[in-house]
């Protein structure tokens, strides 16, 4: 491990550094989603937001994800591997959440959006149309559901993208193809933490660390790598 990703996981690991805090918003915007995901939250009231995206995970089984994934790629028409990846994540995810048709449109653009403290009108429109396929509530349980398809939508794309584009053996196995792009070309490559003590931002180095580490570690591990797994699949197979 170098240095940099020394650093890195001690950052991570770190409760003194945490992820910036998001200012709040109108209920059913993007400011309300951000400021109530346990991503952008530190302390109780990330344990308590984090253990409802687990425990709705935890119902998925990622098999069946997988499966799914083959299946929804496989039957879509040849737009290109960028729309694949762009749709079938979400698609795959949303159904398993119980929306019986997700909107991808409106997942990728609160998923353009995401990462930025920010507002935008297209993309507070795109998370009442989620809010109401959810059920209508604008809660904790609804924003934990939506970020587990944002968090889904760019970086489960991205590894798909990444491992299509670097695969040079198509009969190979599509879980070593995954796991060796996550070692050479992770879809994420930086977060950002904000030091408690001086209010200074770091950025910090994920090469090493695609899913993260400590704390903030991504809950979805599992059933990211099964969907990229059952895409690639298809799209190898389509070949």
């Amino acid at each position: 491990m170098t240095a940099i990703q020394r650093e890195a996981a001690r950052i991570l690991t770190d409760p003194a550094f945490i992820p910036p805090p998001a200012q709040d918003g109108a209920p059913g915007g993007i400011r309300w989603l951000r400021a109530r995901v346990a991503r952008f939250s530190s302390g109780e009231t990330h344990l308590r937001r984090r253990r409802l995206a687990i425990g709705f995970l935890d119902e998925i089984d990622p098999a069946l994800l997988r499966e799914r994934a083959r299946d929804r790629a496989a039957a879509l028409p040849a737009g290109g591997a960028a729309d694949l990846a762009g749709q079938v994540p979400v698609a795959v995810l949303g159904e398993a959440l119980g929306l019986a048709d997700t909107d991808t449109a409106a997942v990728r653009r609160i998923a353009a959006l995401y990462k930025q403290d920010t507002g935008d009108a297209e993309a507070d429109a795109a998370v009442a149309v989620l809010v109401k396929a959810f059920g209508g509530v604008a809660d904790e349980s609804t924003a934990a559901r939506i970020g587990l398809l944002v968090q889904a939508c760019d970086a489960t794309a991205g590894l798909i993208d990444n491992a299509l584009r670097s695969d040079t053996a198509p009969s190979g196995s599509a879980e070593l193809l995954v796991e060796q792009t996550l070692l050479t070309d992770p879809p994420v490559r930086a977060t950002v933490r904000r030091s408690t003590a001086s209010a200074s931002v770091v950025q910090v180095d994920l090469t090493a660390l695609p899913f993260g580490a400590g704390a903030h570690r991504c809950p979805g591990v599992d059933h990211a790598l099964a969907i990229a797994v059952g895409v690639c699949e298809a799209l190898r197979d389509a070949r």
